[in-house]
């Protein structure tokens, strides 16, 4: 055996216990350094020919590029839409990589029960109805993607064919949505159903949420073909979210496949104060939710969800097999519902916190970001620095300085400078026409100090912008 291997298979405990010391350096680090640090690109390394050892490894690591890491884990982080990976989360991923199982899914197999365990947990926090299934996916792209799949083999099916057929001679089905995130537009192109597919049915005025009018106009322009509607249960430029109650009594009327976008607000289902939001959520066919999101897992994790009675769809679409000729059952392995054949067993660290936290857990994080979120919007507003696109839903929104004929170079400089002040970091977008910076609370450990830190800082380096 190679002199280094050796010496790391003899010393492994030893390395870990270096890697806990390495934690206690950077969440130290994640208290007090900037958000997004910029990163001056250096020359490429080359390996050496003896190499250093785990160990030497880490240290190499730490020493040169440590400083780089993003704090997006952490409670000043308000940018896109992150969360961060929970104390029983963290615990879980280490052993996920510690017990490395490749996590097929087998009936007979432990990794299948914990997986399922953690898809009944979510149905049970977030009170989705007992027929849907999930399966566990590296993000919310390929558990979108999923989903469409599922989508299409519906709408092949319509025409007499399936996926053993190909795309070829297959009506495009229509993809309606009123704003679609570009994972989606991701996922139509890598199914062949092409970034095209999608009709941007019509927003309501000054929103990010479909017009139900607009939407059935389609719907009956589209009589007697495939339709898939797409909806969101938060968008993540402005936290806008569907009328999912409306969606889904045209669903019971023209039966389209529904799919529903809860990567971004999925999570508040789970608070009686915000349920009521998601009313119609149930009827969907498919929806997403994103782990590494709202739920805190750590990266990379997502679900798809897919009711039960299009699991045989999901079967034929992702079979790990030459040919399909036979039919899903409840013994069908996991790796033939979904992207990957070898699969890293991510249901533990969802399972991990699901156990530890409970859905009190869940919910006091939950109510605590909106709460925090609308606080962080008033001290903007409040300031005379920002305005407020729209009232704050759940726990994200957006704003833009308050003046008028803001511009993208604005925004753009806006976001370097806050960046550089280190404090937070928080992306530009657009809504509406009008160049933004978008937020989300999304982190399990924000709290009212965080809040009034980043607010301060934000205010300060926007007031030079006026």
């Amino acid at each position: 055996m190679n002199d280094k291997m050796q010496q790391d298979r003899q010393n492994q405990l030893k390395i870990l216990k270096r890697v806990e010391q390495e934690a206690e350096r950077f969440f130290k680090q994640r208290e007090t350094g900037k958000a997004l640090p910029f990163w001056e690109r250096r020359p490429l390394r080359p390996i050496s020919e003896q190499g250093l050892g785990a160990e030497g490894a880490i240290d190499l690591f730490v020493k040169e590029y440590g400083e780089g890491l993003a704090m997006n884990s952490g409670s000043r982080f308000f940018g896109y839409v992150i969360g961060g990976v929970t104390p029983a989360a963290l615990a879980g991923d280490w052993l996920t990589s510690l017990y490395d199982q490749n996590a097929f899914g087998e009936m007979d197999c432990m990794d299948r029960q914990i997986e399922d365990e953690a898809i009944e947990g979510l149905k049970e926090l977030l009170g989705l109805r007992a027929d849907f299934t999930g399966s566990f996916t590296s993000g919310a792209t390929m558990a979108t993607t999923n989903a469409l799949a599922c989508a299409r083999e519906w709408a092949a099916a319509k025409q007499g064919k399936s996926a053993d057929d190909g795309i070829y001679g297959l009506e495009r089905p229509i993809v309606l949505s009123a704003f679609a995130h570009a994972s989606i537009y991701k996922g139509l192109s890598i199914l062949g159903l092409g970034r095209n597919s999608i009709i941007e049915y019509g927003k309501l005025p000054g929103r990010d949420a479909g017009d139900m009018a607009k939407l059935e106009e389609e719907l009956k322009k589209a009589a007697g073909k495939p339709v898939i509607v797409i909806a969101n249960m938060g968008t993540a430029n402005s936290g806008d979210l569907d009328d999912l109650k409306a969606i889904a009594d045209l669903k019971k009327k023209y039966g389209f496949w529904l799919h529903v976008d809860g990567a971004v607000g999925s999570m508040a289902m789970c608070s009686p104060k915000y349920r009521a939001l998601y009313e119609g959520a149930e009827e969907a066919d498919s929806f997403t939710i994103d782990g590494h999101k709202w739920l805190n897992m750590n990266y990379d994790c997502a679900i798809a969800m897919i009711r039960k009675e299009h699991r045989e769809m999901q079967y034929r679409t992702y079979a790990q097999t030459t040919s399909v000729s036979d039919h899903w059952t409840e013994n069908t392995p996991l790796e033939s519902l979904g992207n990957e054949g070898s699969r890293r067993f991510r249901a533990l660290a969802v399972w991990m916190a699901l156990q530890a936290y409970g859905k009190e857990g869940f919910r006091e994080m939950v109510e605590r970001n909106c709460a925090l979120a609308q606080e962080f919007a008033d001290l903007l507003e409040s300031s005379g620095v920002y305005k407020v696109h729209r009232p704050v839903l759940i726990n994200g929104f957006a704003f833009t300085l308050n003046k008028e004929g803001v511009t993208d170079e604005e925004i753009h400089a806006l976001e370097r400078a806050i960046r550089a002040e280190g404090t937070t970091y928080l992306n530009p977008s657009g809504v509406c026409g009008v160049p933004h910076l978008r937020c989300s609370l999304s982190n399990w450990s924000v709290e009212q100090k965080d809040i009034e830190q980043v607010a301060k800082a934000v205010i300060e380096v926007g007031s030079a912008f006026l």
